[in-house]
C-alpha cells in the first residue's frame, strides 16, 4: 500500500529539517518534501491520501534506557509511588492481600517508595514492618531506584538469606546488632534475590507487554531500548521467545532493544555462543547491548563516589565490581563486536566504567563498538574530557532532576553538584547524548522529560527551582537526543530515528508545535494526538 500524507508541519530530525508531506510505501517513509513534489514521485501510482491537518509531526520518540518488563509488571503490582509513611506502605500492601484470591501462591511485590518522602521516618522499611502485614506470604518492596528492596520475613527463609548466609554479600545486606539480616538488600544482591520470584509464564508475559505497549504509544514512544534480564526475569530465551511470538501474531507494535544485564563471564560466554549476538533478531525486536551495574543510587546513597559523601561521611557508595572484573566483562563483549552498557551515575563509577572501555579498546583494537555510559550523573571537566576522548556514548534521563536537583547539593557537595548533570556540556563536545526515562524508575510520560531538558525546572514542587540553567538543551537538541540519537545509541540510525527516505515509517501527531511555544511551560501541556509504527496508525487519542 502507497499512501501519501500530506499538509503536515514535518520535522524530519535529519538534515532535510521540515518538509509538508512524505510518501510511506510499504512500511518506510518512500519520499519526504514538499506536497507537488510527493505527487510527482507518485505519478502514474495508486496511492491513498491522508490530510495531517497542520499538524507537528517528528519521528516516534526512542527511550534510550528504560525497564519495559519492569514497567509491564508494575501495572500489576503495588504501587508504592508517593508514599509519605512506611504506614502508607503496610496500608496499601494489605489493600492488595485483601484483594487476594486465596489459591494465589505468588509473591507479593511492590515498588516505588523513597523514604526521602517521608514525613517522620527517614529510614527504610524493614522485614518487621513488611512482617506485621504479610503473614507468611513472601514480599519484596523495591525503593524507586530499584537498588534498593526490603524482603520479609518468609521471603529472606525462601531466599535462603539469614545470620551466616548474610555474611558473604557484605555491605548488600543489612544486619541487626546480632548478625540477622533486617531485611533490607542491596544492588546485586536485588538481582540474585529476583531468581527465587517464581518466572513469569510464556502467555502471561507476552499478555503484560502487549498491555504496556500501550501507554508507550500513547506517550509518541515508537522504540524502547530495555532492560529487563536479571532485575525482571532470569530466562532470556523465554524473554526472546515472547517478543518472537507477539511479533508473528501482528501484536507487537512498538521496536524493542533488549540491553541484557549479563554480569557473570560464563554465563556471557553462554549467551553469546547461543548467538544472542548485537542485532539478533529483527526490526521489531533485537538484542542491543550488555547491559552491567558499576555502581547504586545517588539517593540511596550506593552511587560510587571518588570521595565521601557529603551528607554522610562513612560511605563512599558501592563499588559493584573491581576494576580488573569489570575490565574482562567489558573486553568480552569489545570481542565479540558488541556495545556495553554501563551504569554508572557516581563520578568513581563512571571512572572505572571508562577505564574498562579504554582498557577493551587498548586490548582488542580491531573492534569498535558503541560502549556507553546509562545514566552519567555526577561527572567533572576531567570525566567529560574522557568520554569525549574515547567515543563513548551517554544515556541521560532529564527527569532526574526533578527530584535529584534537591539532594544533589547534600549528596556531593557545591562544587561537584555544579558539573554534574551536564548534557549541554556533553552535546556540545559532540558526545552522543540519547534521552529516557528509566522508567518505572521514573515517569514513561514524554513531555515532563522534554520539558526538564530545556527548563531543567522542577515540575513536582511549586517553587520552580532551575538547576544548573547553563545546562539547558535547546528544542533542537532535546527532540535530536529523543529520536535520531537514541537510534544512534542502538545502532540503528540507517532505518529509524529520522524522517528520511528509506527508513521505516515511525512518526507521531503532536497538539503544538515544540518549535513554535510562546512559552516552554506549554510543553507540559503538549499531546500526542496519534502514533505510527511502520507507517500504520496504532494509537489515536481520544
Amino acid at each position: 500500500m502507497i499512501t501519501l500524507f500530506k499538509n503536515g508541519n514535518i520535522h524530519t530530525m535529519d538534515e532535510v529539517s521540515t518538509a509538508d508531506a512524505f510518501v510511506v510505501k510499504d512500511n518506510k517513509f518512500a519520499y519526504v518534501g514538499t506536497e507537488s513534489g510527493a505527487k510527482n514521485f507518485l505519478k502514474n501510482q495508486n496511492f491513498i491520501e491522508m490530510d495531517l491537518k497542520g499538524h507537528f509531526v517528528m519521528p516516534g520518540f526512542n527511550d534510550s534506557h528504560m525497564h519495559f518488563l519492569y514497567f509491564a509488571k508494575s501495572l500489576k503490582n503495588i504501587n508504592l509511588t508517593g508514599v509519605r509513611s512506611i504506614e502508607e506502605i503496610k496500608g496499601r500492601i494489605k489493600e492488595n492481600l485483601e484483594r487476594r484470591e486465596p489459591c494465589d501462591d505468588s509473591w507479593v511485590e511492590g515498588e516505588g517508595w523513597n523514604q526521602d518522602f517521608f514525613i517522620e521516618e527517614k529510614r527504610f522499611p524493614n522485614k518487621f514492618d513488611l512482617d506485621s502485614v504479610t503473614g507468611d506470604i513472601p514480599a519484596v518492596i523495591m525503593r524507586t531506584c530499584f537498588h534498593i528492596g526490603v524482603l520479609n520475613s518468609a521471603a529472606l527463609k525462601r531466599v535462603g538469606l539469614n545470620k551466616e548466609t548474610a555474611k558473604e554479600y557484605g555491605d548488600l545486606v543489612e544486619t541487626l546488632s546480632d548478625g540477622e539480616p533486617n531485611g533490607v538488600i542491596k544492588e546485586g544482591l536485588v538481582s540474585i534475590v529476583k531468581r527465587h520470584i517464581p518466572t513469569i509464564k510464556l502467555e502471561t508475559l507476552k499478555n503484560l507487554m502487549d498491555e504496556a505497549q500501550h501507554y508507550a504509544l500513547a506517550q509518541g514512544i515508537t522504540s524502547i531500548q530495555t532492560d529487563d534480564i536479571g532485575y525482571t526475569i532470569g530466562n532470556y530465551e523465554l524473554l526472546f521467545q515472547a517478543f518472537k511470538e507477539l511479533d508473528e501474531e501482528g501484536k507487537l507494535n512498538i521496536r524493542l532493544g533488549e540491553q541484557c544485564l549479563i554480569t557473570e563471564i560464563d554465563k556471557l560466554k553462554t549467551f553469546f555462543k547461543k548467538g544472542f549476538n548485537r542485532g539478533y533478531g529483527n526490526n521489531k525486536y533485537r538484542v542491543s547491548c550488555i547491559k552491567l551495574l558499576c555502581d547504586g543510587s545517588l539517593g540511596a546513597r550506593t552511587a560510587a563516589l571518588r570521595n565521601p559523601y557529603n551528607d554522610a561521611p562513612s560511605t563512599k557508595g558501592i563499588e559493584t565490581f573491581t576494576q580488573d572484573e569489570l575490565n574482562q566483562l567489558v573486553l568480552l563483549p569489545h570481542k565479540n563486536n558488541c556495545p556495553v552498557a554501563i551504569h554508572g551515575i557516581g563520578d568513581r563509577a563512571i571512572e572505572m566504567a571508562l577505564d574498562a572501555i579504554e582498557y577493551a579498546q587498548k586490548n582488542d583494537p580491531a573492534h569498535y563498538p558503541r560502549h556507553g555510559i546509562v545514566h552519567c550523573q555526577v561527572t567533572d571537566e576531567g570525566i567529560l574530557r574522557r568520554i569525549q576522548k574515547l567515543n563513548v556514548l551517554t544515556y541521560v534521563q532529564p527527569i532526574f532532576v526533578d527530584f535529584d536537583m534537591y539532594i544533589v547539593y547534600d549528596r556531593v557537595g557545591k562544587e561537584l553538584a555544579e558539573t554534574s548533570y551536564a548534557w549541554k556540556s556533553m552535546i556540545d563536545k559532540g558526545i552522543h547524548t540519547s534521552l529516557g526515562t528509566d522508567c518505572p524508575v521514573e515517569r514513561f510520560d514524554t513531555m515532563p522529560n522534554i520539558y526538564l531538558a530545556v527548563e531543567r525546572k522542577n515540575t513536582i514542587r511549586e517553587d520552580k527551582k532551575v538547576y544548573l540553567p547553563n545546562e539547558k538543551l535547546t528544542i533542537d537538541e532535546a527532540l535530536k537526543a529523543y529520536t535520531i540519537e537514541g537510534a544512534y545509541a542502538s545502532g540503528e540510525e540507517h532505518i529509524k530515528g529520522s524522517i528520511t527516505k528509506g527508513k521505516l515509517a515511525d512518526f507521531i501527531l503532536l497538539n503544538k508545535d515544540l518549535y513554535n511555544l510562546t512559552d516552554n511551560e506549554e510543553i507540559l501541556n503538549t499531546k500526542v494526538l496519534e502514533t505510527y509504527v511502520d507507517g500504520e496508525l496504532v494509537y489515536r487519542k481520544q
